[in-house]
């Protein structure tokens, strides 16, 4: 559906994910070796993959394959190598109810693992929260939330700007975010725009890494998604198309949850995310040189951030870790017959 990624595409092979609405997902397949449970990666709103794999020098999809992770990056529907539907008009639910369990059991019909570890960037993290907030703690070995929360209305979001503009956006079929990305694209490097700052914290991304995520990361994103993350920045945070607050059931939880932030995330705030993992009883670490970092962290730092790999993702290998258990040994039968 969007050649203009295709050249980027790294992994070994596409599974595709059908969903109970026929909708194809691609799941693209970084194999890896040695460890119990995949890995299974979710891009946040209107990306897609390179989020999780747009350099070598960045790429956690490939980090975590070298660590021994079976890896599957997911792309939602309308986003990358995905089937978009013939209609616009999709919301966030949509994501949770039907592309989320098609990706899940594709990937443990795949590797025939009891269980998938869930890495979701934004909201990638907040399809986490909502399906564990749903009761499905069972599907989740762990989950890593990256730059994610319920719950926007503290510490200032900048999506809050866009609120005033909410019933001119609810007329549009979908939202541009792509035209926007690739007209911010043309000036990185040469100067900081808000969209930029929005993103990312420049002095801790390189412009080149940066500029291919605007000229080939993004995708046009479906009204009623915009209309229903929406409600996260009001008190009470995400609901469902019901209305009912998705943090009421959060509390349920048993899937253990880390939780990371960026200082200086324009998007999703450290108080924000410090507030959902609350709800969670997830694990937080934030950063940024209050945390012992040498930079400052925005959005899209946190996967593609100059010192991401050496700074970042070591603290997502000891979360996997921790909670992966090794593989059984082959039995010895000549031991069991005596």
């Amino acid at each position: 559906m969007f050649p203009h990624v295709a050249n980027y595409a790294k992994a070994d092979t596409i599974l595709t994910a059908l969903t109970r609405d026929r909708v194809g997902l691609a799941l693209h397949h970084y194999p890896g070796g040695g460890r119990r449970h995949p890995v299974l990666c979710c891009h946040g709103l209107a990306s897609n993959r390179l989020a999780f794999d747009v350099d070598a020098t960045v790429s956690l999809a490939r980090h975590l394959a070298a660590r021994g992770y079976d890896v599957f990056l997911l792309e939602l529907r309308g986003h990358g190598a995905s089937q978009r539907p013939p209609r616009w008009g999709w919301d966030f639910d949509h994501y949770v109810e039907r592309d989320l369990p098609a990706a899940v059991d594709a990937v443990r019909a795949h590797t025939g693992a009891p269980k998938v570890h869930w890495v979701g960037h934004s909201m990638g993290g907040l399809l986490a929260y909502a399906h564990l907030a749903r009761g499905g703690s069972r599907d989740f070995k762990s989950a890593v939330t990256l730059g994610s929360s319920l719950d926007y209305s503290a510490g200032g979001s900048g999506f809050r700007r866009l609120l005033p503009f909410r019933r001119l956006i609810q007329r549009l079929p979908q939202v541009p975010v792509h035209t926007l990305a690739r007209a911010s694209g043309r000036f990185v490097g040469r100067v900081t725009t808000p969209y930029e700052r929005f993103n990312v914290w420049p002095g801790n991304t390189d412009a080149r890494i940066w500029k291919r995520i605007c000229d080939h990361g993004f995708h046009p994103v479906s009204t009623p998604v915009m209309g229903q993350l929406a409600s996260a920045m009001v008190p009470g945070g995400l609901t469902s198309r019901s209305d009912a607050p998705y943090l009421d059931g959060l509390a349920l939880s048993t899937a253990p949850v880390l939780a990371l932030g960026g200082d200086r995330d324009a998007q999703c705030p450290a108080v924000a995310v410090t507030r959902t993992a609350a709800q969670a009883r997830a694990a937080v670490r934030l950063f940024g040189p209050e945390h012992g970092e040498a930079e400052h962290y925005g959005h899209f730092d946190l996967l593609i951030g100059k010192r991401a790999r050496t700074e970042v993702f070591p603290h997502i290998d000891a979360w996997l870790e921790r909670h992966d258990e090794p593989p059984q040994p082959p039995l010895d039968h000549a031991s069991l017959n005596g």
